[in-house]
């Protein structure tokens, strides 16, 4: 084969060839090849030469970008990995953000239940104090009120005792008398009848002539006596006058 093919027939057909030459001398070659000249010129071949040697370093270039485009599509998916491991994570963290929103929701409400509650009670709490401050003022009117009639009770009551005394002072006086005067007048019950001026006592009526009364300074005491003493003639009479109408 020839080395150096210098037809620039292809060459008229741009870059729509499916085959090209260069492409050909590029395949690896089995058998016993020999190369023969054309006799093209050396111009023509140099040419081709140069272009096949750009489109090798073109191609290397391409290889190169190639593999670095491989590399970084490599990067690309470790990032990519990496960005989508870093997605789920935040995607739990959301979820966890939720749930924990979600139970802050819920204990919030319940805790402006408890608040709701609390207010509740505390309004029912200051009623509860404000009707025991009432309770307590009525007690303490009602106290003040016990303590003065309690007074006044301890007052009466002094009073009472002191009246109590001074009647049963005078009672044992009167019981003094009423003996004296029972005693009198069993002296009189005992005494002659015919002899009604004599000093002792007969009846009542003869009380004046009595050792007693007779002479004597009419006292306190002794008004007591004669006023007993006339209150019983005073109902022997109204007996005497009631048995004369009778009659």
């Amino acid at each position: 084969m020839a080395e150096d093919r210098c037809s620039e027939v292809e060459e008229t057909y741009g870059e729509v060839r499916s085959i090209k030459w260069e492409d050909i001398l590029l395949k690896t070659r089995h058998g016993t090849v020999t190369e023969i000249g054309n006799g093209c010129s050396a111009g023509i071949i140099s040419k081709l030469r140069d272009k096949l040697q750009q489109t090798e370093q073109k191609l290397n270039e391409t290889l190169g970008e190639l593999e670095q485009t491989k590399e970084e599509k490599g990067t690309c998916k470790s990032e990519l990995e990496n960005k989508w491991q870093q997605l789920n994570e935040t995607v739990r963290e959301l979820e966890q953000t939720k749930e924990a929103k979600e139970a802050f929701r819920v204990d919030l409400e319940s805790k402006m239940e408890q608040l709701n509650d609390t207010e509740v009670e505390l309004e029912q709490t200051k009623e509860e104090q404000q009707t025991c401050k009432t309770d307590l003022k009525n007690s303490a009117e009602q106290l003040n009120a016990t303590e003065t009639h309690k007074q006044t009770t301890i007052e009466k009551l002094d009073k009472t005792t002191m009246e109590l005394t001074n009647t049963t002072t005078t009672l044992n006086q009167t019981q003094a008398e009423l003996k004296h005067v029972k005693e009198l007048l069993e002296k009189a019950d005992n005494a002659t009848p015919d002899c009604p001026l004599n000093s002792t006592v007969t009846s009542h009526w003869d009380l004046l002539y009595s050792e007693e009364f007779f002479g004597g300074v009419i006292t306190a005491q002794k008004l007591e006596v004669l006023r007993k003493s006339m209150q019983k003639l005073g109902n022997f009479i109204c007996m005497v006058l009631s048995m004369g109408k009778l009659n």
